[in-house]
């Protein structure tokens, strides 16, 4: 999914290009986690139609559960895809300045 495009000469780092399966998959992780978050509202707006009171807490603190962890998710998946469109955009400002002083 990465290739190594060759090592940085300020930093010693190997950079790496991600492809299109690397943000379709990211794009694909993002959506699931958003499904969840959806899910989850519905679930909990759900709980309030339970009659009984032990349902409706069970049912309530999963929904809470599965909201926040899907939110966590989402998140994170959107830090690493902006993380990763930051890297590979001054390695590209950085190569432009590299061919520029050839």
């Amino acid at each position: 999914m990465a290739q190594d495009t060759g090592r940085h000469r300020e930093s010693g780092y190997i950079v790496r290009q991600h492809g299109r399966w690397w943000w379709l998959g990211q794009l694909m992780l993002t959506g699931v986690a958003f499904f969840f978050v959806f899910f989850g509202f519905s679930l909990l707006t759900a709980s309030y139609r339970l009659g009984d009171p032990f349902s409706f807490i069970m049912t309530f603190f999963a929904a809470s559960l599965i909201i926040l962890i899907s939110i966590v998710m989402v998140i994170g998946f959107v830090f690493r895809m902006r993380r990763v469109m930051l890297i590979d955009r001054s390695t590209n400002d950085h190569e432009v300045d590299d061919d520029a002083s050839q």
